[in-house]
Protein backbone atom coordinates (compact mmCIF):
# COMPACT_ATOMS: atom_id res chain seq x y z
CA UNK A 1 0.00 0.00 0.00
CA UNK A 2 2.79 2.42 0.84
CA UNK A 3 4.49 1.70 -2.48
CA UNK A 4 1.24 2.28 -4.41
CA UNK A 5 0.64 5.63 -2.73
CA UNK A 6 4.22 6.68 -3.43
CA UNK A 7 3.81 5.94 -7.12
CA UNK A 8 0.58 7.95 -7.23
CA UNK A 9 2.26 10.89 -5.48
CA UNK A 10 5.20 10.95 -7.86
CA UNK A 11 3.09 10.64 -11.01
CA UNK A 12 0.39 13.14 -10.12
CA UNK A 13 2.71 15.40 -8.16
CA UNK A 14 5.00 15.77 -11.14
CA UNK A 15 2.08 16.94 -13.29
CA UNK A 16 0.64 19.22 -10.65
CA UNK A 17 3.84 20.94 -9.67
CA UNK A 18 5.40 21.65 -13.03
CA UNK A 19 4.23 25.20 -12.54
CA UNK A 20 6.42 25.50 -9.47
CA UNK A 21 9.43 24.52 -11.53
CA UNK A 22 8.67 26.63 -14.59
CA UNK A 23 6.62 29.63 -13.54
CA UNK A 24 6.84 31.22 -16.97
CA UNK A 25 4.75 28.38 -18.46
CA UNK A 26 1.24 27.70 -17.19
CA UNK A 27 1.45 23.96 -16.63
CA UNK A 28 -0.43 24.06 -13.32
CA UNK A 29 -3.75 22.21 -13.48
CA UNK A 30 -5.97 23.14 -10.54
CA UNK A 31 -8.60 20.52 -11.40
CA UNK A 32 -6.03 17.71 -11.51
CA UNK A 33 -4.49 18.89 -8.24
CA UNK A 34 -7.89 18.85 -6.53
CA UNK A 35 -8.63 15.38 -7.93
CA UNK A 36 -5.27 14.15 -6.67
CA UNK A 37 -5.89 15.48 -3.16
CA UNK A 38 -9.44 14.14 -3.11
CA UNK A 39 -8.22 10.71 -4.24
CA UNK A 40 -5.72 10.55 -1.39
CA UNK A 41 -8.07 12.01 1.20
CA UNK A 42 -9.40 9.59 3.83
CA UNK A 43 -12.57 11.70 4.35
CA UNK A 44 -15.78 12.09 2.35
CA UNK A 45 -16.32 15.78 3.07
CA UNK A 46 -14.56 18.75 4.63
CA UNK A 47 -16.44 21.68 6.11
CA UNK A 48 -15.88 24.55 3.68
CA UNK A 49 -15.73 26.97 6.64
CA UNK A 50 -12.71 25.21 8.12
CA UNK A 51 -9.67 27.21 9.19
CA UNK A 52 -8.54 24.28 11.35
CA UNK A 53 -8.54 26.34 14.55
CA UNK A 54 -8.78 24.80 18.01
CA UNK A 55 -7.51 27.81 19.97
CA UNK A 56 -8.07 31.51 20.19
CA UNK A 57 -6.65 34.70 21.67
CA UNK A 58 -8.65 37.25 23.65
CA UNK A 59 -7.65 40.38 25.51
CA UNK A 60 -9.23 40.70 28.94
CA UNK A 61 -9.44 43.90 30.96
CA UNK A 62 -8.92 43.08 34.63
CA UNK A 63 -9.60 45.63 37.39
CA UNK A 64 -7.81 45.08 40.70
CA UNK A 65 -10.72 46.08 42.93
CA UNK A 66 -10.05 43.64 45.79
CA UNK A 67 -7.02 42.82 47.90
CA UNK A 68 -4.01 44.77 49.14
CA UNK A 69 -0.32 44.73 48.24
CA UNK A 70 -1.14 43.02 44.95
CA UNK A 71 1.70 41.83 42.75
CA UNK A 72 0.35 39.59 39.99
CA UNK A 73 -2.76 39.02 37.93
CA UNK A 74 -3.29 35.68 36.18
CA UNK A 75 -5.87 34.16 33.89
CA UNK A 76 -6.11 30.44 34.68
CA UNK A 77 -7.77 27.33 33.27
CA UNK A 78 -8.94 26.10 36.69
CA UNK A 79 -9.80 27.42 40.12
CA UNK A 80 -6.51 27.54 42.08
CA UNK A 81 -8.39 27.43 45.40
CA UNK A 82 -10.14 24.14 44.69
CA UNK A 83 -8.01 22.37 42.06
CA UNK A 84 -4.50 21.03 42.46
CA UNK A 85 -3.34 22.02 38.98
CA UNK A 86 -4.03 24.92 36.63
CA UNK A 87 -2.67 26.29 33.39
CA UNK A 88 -1.43 29.88 33.39
CA UNK A 89 -3.03 31.25 30.23
CA UNK A 90 -1.64 34.75 30.78
CA UNK A 91 -0.09 36.80 33.57
CA UNK A 92 1.20 40.30 34.31
CA UNK A 93 2.32 42.51 37.15
CA UNK A 94 -0.40 44.59 38.80
CA UNK A 95 -0.82 47.02 41.70
CA UNK A 96 -3.77 47.85 43.95
CA UNK A 97 -6.59 49.52 42.01
CA UNK A 98 -4.85 49.21 38.63
CA UNK A 99 -6.39 48.10 35.34
CA UNK A 100 -4.52 45.63 33.13
CA UNK A 101 -5.30 44.57 29.56
CA UNK A 102 -4.05 41.01 29.34
CA UNK A 103 -3.80 38.99 26.09
CA UNK A 104 -4.64 35.35 26.71
CA UNK A 105 -4.51 32.17 24.59
CA UNK A 106 -6.74 29.21 25.33
CA UNK A 107 -8.60 26.29 23.78
CA UNK A 108 -11.88 27.03 22.00
CA UNK A 109 -13.39 24.13 23.90
CA UNK A 110 -12.85 25.99 27.19
CA UNK A 111 -15.89 28.12 27.95
CA UNK A 112 -15.07 29.15 31.53
CA UNK A 113 -11.91 30.86 32.81
CA UNK A 114 -10.63 32.09 36.16
CA UNK A 115 -8.93 35.37 37.06
CA UNK A 116 -6.69 35.55 40.10
CA UNK A 117 -5.14 38.55 41.85
CA UNK A 118 -2.19 37.51 44.01
CA UNK A 119 -0.72 39.59 46.84
CA UNK A 120 2.81 39.58 48.28
CA UNK A 121 1.85 36.97 50.89
CA UNK A 122 0.62 34.49 48.28
CA UNK A 123 -3.06 35.08 48.92
CA UNK A 124 -5.31 34.59 45.87
CA UNK A 125 -8.47 36.52 45.07
CA UNK A 126 -10.28 34.41 42.46
CA UNK A 127 -13.30 34.99 40.25
CA UNK A 128 -14.87 32.83 37.56
CA UNK A 129 -16.04 34.33 34.27
CA UNK A 130 -17.25 33.24 30.81
CA UNK A 131 -14.52 33.11 28.16
CA UNK A 132 -16.53 35.48 25.93
CA UNK A 133 -16.69 38.19 28.62
CA UNK A 134 -13.96 40.74 27.96
CA UNK A 135 -14.29 42.76 31.20
CA UNK A 136 -13.34 40.86 34.34
CA UNK A 137 -14.75 42.14 37.62
CA UNK A 138 -14.39 40.81 41.15
CA UNK A 139 -17.96 41.49 42.27
CA UNK A 140 -18.10 37.82 43.27
CA UNK A 141 -14.88 36.20 44.39
CA UNK A 142 -13.28 33.72 46.74
CA UNK A 143 -9.98 34.20 48.52
CA UNK A 144 -7.38 32.09 50.23
CA UNK A 145 -3.87 30.66 50.00
CA UNK A 146 -3.76 27.58 47.75
CA UNK A 147 -2.26 24.38 49.09
CA UNK A 148 -0.33 21.92 46.91
CA UNK A 149 -1.10 23.96 43.80
CA UNK A 150 0.92 23.29 40.66
CA UNK A 151 0.86 26.00 38.01
CA UNK A 152 2.17 25.29 34.51
CA UNK A 153 2.47 27.47 31.44
CA UNK A 154 -0.08 27.06 28.68
CA UNK A 155 1.62 25.25 25.83
CA UNK A 156 0.70 24.25 22.29
CA UNK A 157 1.66 21.14 20.32
CA UNK A 158 2.38 21.59 16.60
CA UNK A 159 2.08 18.45 14.49
CA UNK A 160 3.31 18.30 10.89
CA UNK A 161 2.92 16.34 7.69
CA UNK A 162 6.12 16.63 5.66
CA UNK A 163 4.68 16.26 2.14
CA UNK A 164 3.30 19.74 1.35
CA UNK A 165 2.06 20.40 -1.33
CA UNK A 166 1.37 16.68 -1.92
CA UNK A 167 -1.04 14.64 0.20
CA UNK A 168 0.47 13.01 3.26
CA UNK A 169 -0.25 9.84 5.20
CA UNK A 170 -2.13 11.82 7.86
CA UNK A 171 -0.49 10.40 10.97
CA UNK A 172 0.73 13.93 11.78
CA UNK A 173 3.94 12.82 13.47
CA UNK A 174 6.57 13.71 10.85
CA UNK A 175 7.55 16.45 13.28
CA UNK A 176 6.05 17.15 16.70
CA UNK A 177 6.96 20.39 18.48
CA UNK A 178 5.77 21.55 21.89
CA UNK A 179 6.03 25.30 22.56
CA UNK A 180 5.27 27.65 25.44
CA UNK A 181 6.09 31.30 26.16
CA UNK A 182 7.18 32.95 29.39
CA UNK A 183 7.54 36.64 30.21
CA UNK A 184 11.03 36.91 31.69
CA UNK A 185 11.67 40.68 31.58
CA UNK A 186 10.06 44.02 30.83
CA UNK A 187 11.17 43.70 27.20
CA UNK A 188 11.90 40.00 27.18
CA UNK A 189 10.00 36.81 26.36
CA UNK A 190 11.48 33.32 26.58
CA UNK A 191 10.13 30.76 24.13
CA UNK A 192 10.49 27.15 25.27
CA UNK A 193 10.65 24.61 22.42
CA UNK A 194 10.65 20.83 22.72
CA UNK A 195 11.28 18.53 19.76
CA UNK A 196 9.13 15.58 20.82
CA UNK A 197 9.17 13.35 17.73
CA UNK A 198 10.54 13.04 14.20
CA UNK A 199 8.46 10.55 12.23
CA UNK A 200 10.13 10.62 8.83
CA UNK A 201 13.38 9.63 7.13
CA UNK A 202 14.01 12.80 5.14
CA UNK A 203 15.73 16.00 6.22
CA UNK A 204 13.49 18.83 7.32
CA UNK A 205 14.35 22.18 8.87
CA UNK A 206 12.36 24.00 11.54
CA UNK A 207 11.83 27.74 12.00
CA UNK A 208 9.76 30.05 14.19
CA UNK A 209 8.41 33.37 12.89
CA UNK A 210 7.44 36.18 15.28
CA UNK A 211 4.32 37.71 13.77
CA UNK A 212 3.75 40.74 16.01
CA UNK A 213 6.83 42.73 14.97
CA UNK A 214 9.51 43.38 12.36
CA UNK A 215 13.10 42.16 12.34
CA UNK A 216 14.46 45.53 13.50
CA UNK A 217 12.07 45.56 16.49
CA UNK A 218 14.10 42.74 18.05
CA UNK A 219 17.24 43.63 19.98
CA UNK A 220 18.62 40.10 20.22
CA UNK A 221 17.83 36.40 20.27
CA UNK A 222 19.96 34.01 22.32
CA UNK A 223 19.55 30.58 23.84
CA UNK A 224 19.45 29.91 27.55
CA UNK A 225 22.46 27.57 27.47
CA UNK A 226 24.41 29.24 24.65
CA UNK A 227 23.98 26.23 22.38
CA UNK A 228 21.67 25.53 19.45
CA UNK A 229 20.36 22.47 17.66
CA UNK A 230 22.69 23.38 14.77
CA UNK A 231 25.95 23.03 16.68
CA UNK A 232 28.42 20.81 14.77
CA UNK A 233 25.88 20.38 11.98
CA UNK A 234 27.08 17.76 9.43
CA UNK A 235 28.18 19.23 6.10
CA UNK A 236 25.47 17.53 4.04
CA UNK A 237 22.80 18.84 6.40
CA UNK A 238 23.82 22.42 5.59
CA UNK A 239 22.48 22.23 2.03
CA UNK A 240 18.71 22.25 2.55
CA UNK A 241 18.38 25.88 3.68
CA UNK A 242 20.21 29.10 2.88
CA UNK A 243 20.79 30.10 6.50
CA UNK A 244 20.84 28.27 9.78
CA UNK A 245 21.96 31.27 11.83
CA UNK A 246 19.99 31.52 15.06
CA UNK A 247 18.18 34.76 14.14
CA UNK A 248 17.58 35.70 10.52
CA UNK A 249 15.70 38.29 8.49
CA UNK A 250 12.93 36.70 6.46
CA UNK A 251 11.28 37.98 3.33
CA UNK A 252 9.30 41.21 3.89
CA UNK A 253 11.51 42.04 6.89
CA UNK A 254 10.07 39.29 9.07
CA UNK A 255 11.92 38.11 12.22
CA UNK A 256 12.66 34.38 12.14
CA UNK A 257 14.36 32.06 14.63
CA UNK A 258 16.09 29.02 13.16
CA UNK A 259 15.25 26.14 15.47
CA UNK A 260 17.20 23.56 13.49
CA UNK A 261 18.41 22.90 9.96
CA UNK A 262 18.00 19.15 10.40
CA UNK A 263 15.40 17.64 12.73
CA UNK A 264 17.28 14.34 12.99
CA UNK A 265 20.44 16.11 14.10
CA UNK A 266 18.41 18.09 16.63
CA UNK A 267 17.15 14.83 18.15
CA UNK A 268 20.57 13.16 18.19
CA UNK A 269 23.72 15.18 17.59
CA UNK A 270 25.98 12.21 18.44
CA UNK A 271 24.84 9.84 15.74
CA UNK A 272 27.01 8.26 13.06
CA UNK A 273 28.10 10.44 10.12
CA UNK A 274 29.30 8.98 6.82
CA UNK A 275 32.90 9.90 6.09
CA UNK A 276 32.59 10.57 2.37
CA UNK A 277 29.57 12.91 2.23
CA UNK A 278 29.29 14.20 5.78
CA UNK A 279 25.73 12.84 5.92
CA UNK A 280 23.73 11.27 8.72
CA UNK A 281 24.24 7.55 8.22
CA UNK A 282 20.71 6.39 9.13
CA UNK A 283 17.72 8.70 9.45
CA UNK A 284 15.61 6.98 12.07
CA UNK A 285 12.05 7.57 13.21
CA UNK A 286 12.22 9.03 16.71
CA UNK A 287 9.45 8.47 19.28
CA UNK A 288 6.80 7.25 16.85
CA UNK A 289 6.94 3.53 17.65
CA UNK A 290 6.89 1.72 20.97
CA UNK A 291 9.64 -0.62 19.76
CA UNK A 292 13.26 0.28 19.03
CA UNK A 293 14.91 -1.33 16.02
CA UNK A 294 17.05 -0.37 13.02
CA UNK A 295 14.35 2.03 11.78
CA UNK A 296 12.82 3.31 15.03
CA UNK A 297 14.36 4.69 18.21
CA UNK A 298 12.93 5.92 21.49
CA UNK A 299 14.74 8.98 22.82
CA UNK A 300 14.17 11.63 25.45
CA UNK A 301 12.66 14.71 23.75
CA UNK A 302 15.15 17.55 23.34
CA UNK A 303 14.51 21.06 24.62
CA UNK A 304 15.85 24.55 24.03
CA UNK A 305 14.79 27.97 25.32
CA UNK A 306 15.07 31.05 23.09
CA UNK A 307 15.42 34.40 24.86
CA UNK A 308 13.94 37.21 22.76
CA UNK A 309 14.81 40.77 23.77
CA UNK A 310 12.70 43.49 22.15
CA UNK A 311 13.55 47.15 21.74
CA UNK A 312 10.11 48.16 23.02
CA UNK A 313 8.15 46.49 25.83
CA UNK A 314 4.92 46.62 23.80
CA UNK A 315 6.13 43.70 21.68
CA UNK A 316 6.85 41.62 24.77
CA UNK A 317 3.43 42.59 26.14
CA UNK A 318 1.70 41.14 23.11
CA UNK A 319 3.82 38.13 22.14
CA UNK A 320 1.57 35.14 22.78
CA UNK A 321 1.42 31.64 21.35
CA UNK A 322 -1.08 32.91 18.81
CA UNK A 323 1.57 35.33 17.50
CA UNK A 324 4.03 32.51 16.77
CA UNK A 325 4.33 30.73 13.43
CA UNK A 326 6.38 27.53 13.69
CA UNK A 327 6.97 26.06 10.24
CA UNK A 328 9.14 23.52 8.47
CA UNK A 329 11.11 23.66 5.22
CA UNK A 330 11.34 20.63 2.96
CA UNK A 331 12.63 19.95 -0.53
CA UNK A 332 10.53 18.64 -3.41
CA UNK A 333 11.51 18.56 -7.09
CA UNK A 334 14.46 20.88 -6.37
CA UNK A 335 12.16 23.51 -4.85
CA UNK A 336 11.89 24.42 -1.17
CA UNK A 337 8.46 24.52 0.42
CA UNK A 338 7.32 25.82 3.79
CA UNK A 339 4.66 24.02 5.80
CA UNK A 340 2.64 26.38 7.97
CA UNK A 341 -0.67 26.17 9.79
CA UNK A 342 -3.55 26.37 7.33
CA UNK A 343 -4.45 30.06 7.69
CA UNK A 344 -0.79 30.99 7.16
CA UNK A 345 0.11 28.54 4.41
CA UNK A 346 0.62 31.34 1.88
CA UNK A 347 3.17 33.10 4.13
CA UNK A 348 6.32 32.15 2.20
CA UNK A 349 8.49 33.56 4.96
CA UNK A 350 11.86 32.40 3.60
CA UNK A 351 11.23 30.99 0.11
CA UNK A 352 8.84 31.78 -2.76
CA UNK A 353 6.96 28.89 -4.34
CA UNK A 354 3.80 28.26 -6.34
CA UNK A 355 0.76 26.60 -4.77
CA UNK A 356 -2.96 27.16 -5.31
CA UNK A 357 -4.24 28.22 -1.90
CA UNK A 358 -7.89 28.07 -2.94
CA UNK A 359 -7.81 24.28 -2.74
CA UNK A 360 -9.71 22.95 0.30
CA UNK A 361 -8.15 19.83 1.72
CA UNK A 362 -6.86 18.39 4.95
CA UNK A 363 -4.13 20.58 6.45
CA UNK A 364 -0.44 19.68 6.53
CA UNK A 365 -0.04 21.11 10.02
CA UNK A 366 -2.30 21.33 13.05
CA UNK A 367 -2.05 23.35 16.27
CA UNK A 368 -3.28 21.52 19.36
CA UNK A 369 -3.87 23.79 22.40
CA UNK A 370 -2.14 21.56 24.92
CA UNK A 371 1.50 20.64 25.43
CA UNK A 372 0.83 16.97 26.23
CA UNK A 373 -1.08 15.98 23.09
CA UNK A 374 -0.84 12.24 22.38
CA UNK A 375 0.08 12.16 18.71
CA UNK A 376 -0.57 9.04 16.57
CA UNK A 377 1.99 6.28 16.27
CA UNK A 378 3.74 5.78 12.92
CA UNK A 379 1.35 4.54 10.25
CA UNK A 380 -1.80 5.29 12.29
CA UNK A 381 -3.97 7.99 10.76
CA UNK A 382 -5.18 10.67 13.12
CA UNK A 383 -8.84 9.59 12.97
CA UNK A 384 -11.46 9.69 10.22
CA UNK A 385 -15.00 8.62 9.43
CA UNK A 386 -16.25 7.55 6.01
CA UNK A 387 -19.62 6.41 4.81
CA UNK A 388 -19.80 2.72 3.88
CA UNK A 389 -21.96 1.16 1.15
CA UNK A 390 -24.67 0.50 3.72
CA UNK A 391 -24.81 4.20 4.62
CA UNK A 392 -23.29 3.67 8.05
CA UNK A 393 -20.12 5.49 9.06
CA UNK A 394 -16.86 3.64 9.62
CA UNK A 395 -14.47 5.18 12.14
CA UNK A 396 -10.74 4.52 11.94
CA UNK A 397 -7.57 6.01 13.36
CA UNK A 398 -6.29 7.39 16.66
CA UNK A 399 -9.06 9.88 17.51
CA UNK A 400 -12.44 8.27 16.88
CA UNK A 401 -14.31 8.53 20.19
CA UNK A 402 -18.03 8.94 19.63
CA UNK A 403 -18.95 12.65 19.65
CA UNK A 404 -15.30 13.50 20.33
CA UNK A 405 -13.69 12.53 17.04
CA UNK A 406 -11.32 14.23 14.65
CA UNK A 407 -13.42 13.06 11.71
CA UNK A 408 -16.56 14.76 13.01
CA UNK A 409 -14.60 17.99 13.50
CA UNK A 410 -13.41 17.72 9.89
CA UNK A 411 -17.04 17.61 8.76
CA UNK A 412 -18.22 20.39 11.10
CA UNK A 413 -15.65 22.91 12.27
CA UNK A 414 -17.83 24.06 15.18
CA UNK A 415 -18.32 20.62 16.70
CA UNK A 416 -16.06 18.19 18.58
CA UNK A 417 -13.62 20.96 19.51
CA UNK A 418 -12.24 18.79 22.30
CA UNK A 419 -11.48 15.73 20.13
CA UNK A 420 -7.77 15.82 21.04
CA UNK A 421 -8.62 14.93 24.65
CA UNK A 422 -10.03 11.51 23.66
CA UNK A 423 -7.35 9.30 22.10
CA UNK A 424 -7.55 5.60 21.47
CA UNK A 425 -4.65 4.77 23.77
CA UNK A 426 -3.20 1.85 21.83
CA UNK A 427 -2.81 4.06 18.72
CA UNK A 428 -1.00 7.05 20.23
CA UNK A 429 2.36 7.88 21.74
Amino acid sequence: MKMTNSVIKVALGAVVLLGAMACSTNYYDEEQYQKYLDYNSPVDSIDSRHQWLLSTEQQYRVRATVGKNLQTVMILSNNPLTDKTALVLGSASITDGAVVDLPVCFALAQETLYAALVDKDGKYYVTQFPANQMEVSFDNYSSGIPTDLTLTLQGYTYIFEKDFPLAGDFDYNDLVLRVSTERTGSKQVTIHVTVAAVGCNIQLAGYLRLMNCKYDDVESVTTADGRTFNDDLPSASQNLVDSYDLFIRGRNDQPVICLFADAHWAMDSHQEITDNMGSIAVRKYYNTSRNSNEEHEIRTPVKESYIVNFKDSKYADNLTLEELDPFIVTDYNSARYETHMDDLKAAQVLYPYQVDYRIKTLPWMLVIPTDDFHYPLEGVQIGFRKKTQTGAYAMFGAYTANNHSFGQWVEDCQSNLDWYEYPTKEYVW
